[in-house]
């Protein structure tokens, strides 16, 4: 049996009680200067981003993302909001620990 979980297999109790939280992530960069210009665009449109670092395959990536939100329906908000602007987004669900 594999630790991965998908929609279709969530206990509905625990989607439920809120066992997730949303972010919107607006870029994934691998050099951070482009990162930081990207969490300055998203201020200057009034949104408040962070930048976060992940490895990933041997390199450093900037991820710059807002939130957390506790639903996704929140999460969904900004995502339109954003598209409108011309901001590619994601939404992305991280189990609470």
């Amino acid at each position: 049996m594999t630790a991965v979980t998908t929609l279709n297999t969530l206990d509905p109790t625990a989607v439920a009680a809120g066992a997730f939280v949303y972010f919107v992530q607006a870029g994934a960069f691998t050099r951070n200067e482009d990162a930081e210009q990207q969490r300055a665009r998203l201020g200057m449109m009034g949104h408040s981003a962070k930048i976060t670092e992940r490895e990933q395959s041997g390199r450093t990536i900037y991820r710059v993302r807002m939130g957390p939100y506790a639903t996704r329906d929140e999460a969904d908000a900004l995502q339109l909001r954003l598209q409108d602007a011309g901001v590619e987004s994601q939404i992305v669900r991280v189990e609470k620990p």
